[in-house]
């Protein structure tokens, strides 16, 4: 593309309220309609803890994504998203150079993000940009089972940080670089992490303390889906805890399983073993980059 000296540029800065109706009108074509985006707008741009970015060109809203503090210290990139018809202008890298210049500068800790394994170009400016690949994972679904399941109980608040004990030392979360989901966004368990699991309904011992469950709700076109956070058990046990799991999400009402596992062997052959499937070809990278002067 060949630009004149009048010709528009793009401009990185923060959301506006209009930018909402461009925001509508373009992603309207992206996941075949079906972006979750619209819901999450609002909240997204009154969240007082991150930022939400748009890049504008020609007086109109053409990308967008958010920065979110996930815990103290901890903080997660979300929404990338660039307009259809502008892929030629390199908007999402101005838009994470935005963001990260944001956080240096007003955050702390650890950034992360997950982005596509075939997304080339994010790889390259991750690295660019200080920030590393430290996990692969992969994405599995799985039906619910219709059969009788008394294997979970929920756990109580005054359990916390006995529920933390077994998180911190599980297997599973090991392979995962200590780091697990809680929807779309990897984060390292704390006290106030399982607080908030437990108080949603979604923190459950297994098997009478063999095991523990840290879960999160999603959906789909069909209903609700149980979201796999941590399934904190010995990796031997785990093609048992596996169908539980579905077995739960029956009673629960669910119409799907869903977990975005470590690229591990370990952990697939037991989901494959519990009935887990995968509908995708490539895989997730997570990055992250350290704060060089507020760890």
């Amino acid at each position: 593309m060949t630009e004149h000296w009048h010709s528009p540029r793009v401009t990185c800065r923060p959301a506006l309220a209009s930018d909402k109706a461009d925001m509508l009108e373009f992603t309207k074509f992206i996941w075949d309609g079906h972006d979750y985006i619209k819901y999450v707008w609002d909240e997204w741009f009154a969240d007082p803890n991150g930022i939400l970015v748009s890049a504008e060109f020609g007086g109109h809203c053409v990308g967008f994504a958010k920065i979110a503090l996930s815990a103290p210290g901890q903080w997660w990139f979300q929404g990338f998203r660039v307009d259809p018809q502008h892929q030629d202008k390199k908007i999402g890298s101005r838009i994470h150079e935005y963001l990260d210049a944001w956080w240096l500068e007003n955050g702390d800790g650890t950034a992360r993000l997950m982005t596509s394994s075939q997304r080339v170009k994010v790889h390259h400016l991750c690295g660019k940009l200080g920030y590393a690949k430290i996990l692969e994972v992969k994405e599995l679904t799985a039906e619910p089972l219709g059969e009788p399941c008394a294997a979970f109980r929920p756990v109580q608040a005054e359990e916390i940080p006995a529920a933390l004990q077994v998180a911190l030392e599980s297997p599973v979360l090991a392979l995962g670089r200590g780091l697990f989901d809680v929807g779309w966004d990897a984060i390292q368990p704390t006290a106030d992490i399982l607080a908030s699991i437990q108080e949603q309904g979604r923190a459950f011992w297994w098997r009478g303390g063999q095991g523990l469950l840290l879960a999160w709700d999603d959906e789909d076109e069909d209903g609700d889906v149980l979201g796999v956070g941590l399934p904190a058990c010995p990796l031997d046990s785990l093609p048992e805890m596996l169908p539980d799991i579905r077995r739960l999400a029956a009673q629960m009402g669910c119409v799907g399983v869903f977990w975005i596992a470590p690229l591990e062997a370990a952990l697939l052959s037991a989901a494959e073993t519990a009935g887990f499937i995968h509908h995708k070809e490539h895989t997730g990278y997570l990055f992250e980059k350290r704060h060089p002067s507020r760890p």
